[in-house]
């Protein structure tokens, strides 16, 4: 028996989020667009129609997920904690670099994917675990071990590869159930004191790209041909676009190939060339709709594992969307954090998906004992 059969199907009808599902589903579709502006007539003209694939793929992962129970997800957390840290240590020992780093997992038929990007599901599911007993009672120093002590080895697993930006984006689940738990002022300093010491391991692992992407922020008229190029090339396809754009396919830093990576790290500098002022405020007016729609659910679940996974889910997205946006306007660094539902990727759609799903299961369930 189906988790829609037993909770009837037109009650499962009714309180499915079809407002988180809808917004969510614009930004990809807007996305699923730009990509195709993007990689016109380039030699990355096959991202769309792969795009495409990846965006039918995760909507069917959205509504399967919905159907799954949350809580039996968070039952089996540590066996999918398990099998990811193999499969980001194989992927560490065994696999060839691509572009100086080792991230993703070759599958059949020419196929990868990036663990690391499904491992903050994982992390997610893993804290609400050992975690939400805190929401009624002062968190023990033995929960706060068995949460921490899986996400900073998944921390470190993803920073050896290296994967800065991935590794930074499961920050704000950490700082999410500091938040909302209960915790003694001794283990708010204990986990303080872990995040300084890693900052000199997380220095020393950077590649000097990397270290050059912070430096070229912090003074990007002083590297005109690396990463001071890319950030002035995204702030004048900002800038050009105006208040309605310059139209489908005929943005002028992105069609001319001014723009570097309009496809996946500066989709919303070429979204922004295109469709202007106008478009950037209905995308991230979708955004706002989304997130509140999600923050909405947390606040109605049943239960504080409930809470804490619609809360994480919606850290990481906020996360993801404001570094993104930074970046693009030269706020930020660049990191190379995908925007979202928007830019190319199947990992990060499908894991986007995946955390919406939950969010929904967790909807669902809110009235269900």
């Amino acid at each position: 028996m189906n988790a829609a059969s037993t909770l009837g199907g037109a009650r499962w009808r009714r309180d499915f989020d079809w407002l988180m599902a809808g917004a969510a589903l614009l930004v990809g579709v807007l996305g699923l667009f730009q990509v195709y502006s993007a990689t016109f007539n380039t030699k990355f003209q096959s991202a769309f129609s792969q795009h495409v694939v990846w965006l039918v793929l995760a909507v069917a992962v959205f509504a399967a997920v919905s159907h799954v129970n949350y809580r039996h997800l968070v039952s089996l957390s540590p066996v999918m904690w398990v099998v990811g840290v193999l499969l980001l240590v194989a992927i560490l020992l065994l696999t060839d670099p691509v572009n100086g780093s080792r991230r993703w997992l070759p599958l059949p038929f020419g196929l990868s994917v990036q663990v690391s990007e499904f491992m903050k599901v994982v992390l997610l599911l893993v804290v609400a675990k050992y975690c939400a007993g805190s929401a009624t009672k002062m968190l023990r120093l033995q929960d706060f071990l068995r949460a921490a002590l899986p996400f900073f080895a998944v921390f470190l697993l993803v920073v050896l590869q290296p994967d800065l930006s991935t590794s930074l984006s499961m920050l704000p689940i950490a700082a999410t159930v500091l938040f909302l738990s209960k915790i003694a002022k001794k283990h708010w300093l204990l986990g303080a004191l872990a995040l300084v010491l890693l900052v000199p391991l997380l220095w020393a692992s950077l590649k000097p790209y990397q270290r050059g992407r912070i430096v070229g922020f912090l003074s990007p008229d002083d590297a005109p041909l690396g990463i001071g190029y890319q950030i002035r090339q995204s702030k004048i396809a900002v800038g050009t676009g105006g208040m309605w754009g310059q139209g489908f396919v005929q943005g002028s830093q992105t069609q001319l190939r001014f723009l570097p990576t309009p496809h996946t790290d500066f989709i919303l500098a070429a979204f922004a060339e295109e469709r202007g002022f106008a478009g950037i405020a209905i995308v991230l007016g979708l955004y706002y709709v989304l997130l509140l729609r999600i923050v909405d659910t947390a606040r109605s679940a049943r239960d504080p594992e409930g809470t804490l996974l619609a809360m994480g889910v919606a850290s990481v997205l906020l996360f993801h969307i404001m570094v993104n946006g930074g970046m693009v306007v030269n706020k930020l660094p660049v990191t190379g954090l995908p925007l979202p539902l928007m830019s190319y990727g199947g990992s990060n759609l499908l894991t986007v998906a995946i955390m919406l799903g939950i969010v929904n299961s967790v909807r669902i369930r809110r009235f269900v004992n």
